[in-house]
């Protein structure tokens, strides 16, 4: 798999449009399931991409993009899912220390891809497009030639 070839403008917003709405909605049922209060649902932008970069950096062993795109949306919705319970955590030591969030467990739903459940999967499908419409007017041509700028140079900094 040629990594730069995942990001193109086209595939830098789907996979920043992915990533949120992922984010997001496991934000939300972390939330919701805590009944906690002033969670900011907003990404970073870098540390999304740098998310995303690490996960396509995982799968370079495969050779066809049709299985790269299935396999990866997959991974991306446990990778947000995770990067999700890791801000909460931060946000939410009380309730981590009072055992009302156990982080193993919910950890382990997520890796056993039980954690993202149909009702979360069908509020991926209604919110999509407009998340996608988002990105796709913060990303404009200089911004996608900058990330592929800055990858290229962490690629042969590597």
């Amino acid at each position: 798999m040629n990594i730069q070839k995942q990001f193109t403008k086209e595939k830098i917003i789907k996979n920043l449009s992915l990533y949120e709405s992922y984010y997001q909605i496991s934000l939300g049922k972390l939330v919701h399931l805590t009944d906690s209060k002033n969670t900011n649902p907003d990404i970073d932008f870098t540390l999304a991409l740098g998310s995303i970069y690490e996960l396509l950096k995982d799968m370079e062993t495969i050779e066809k993009d049709d299985e790269i795109d299935l396999d990866f949306s997959s991974e991306l919705q446990k990778q947000s899912s995770m990067d999700a319970l890791q801000f909460f955590a931060n946000e939410n030591l009380e309730l981590i220390k009072n055992g009302i969030v156990d982080i193993e467990e919910t950890l382990n739903t997520i890796n056993d891809d039980v954690f993202f459940d149909m009702d979360m999967k069908s509020v991926h499908f209604q919110n999509i497009d407009s998340i996608t419409n988002k990105w796709s007017n913060v990303i404009t041509d200089d911004l996608a030639t900058q990330i592929m700028l800055s990858l290229k140079e962490l690629e042969n900094t590597n």
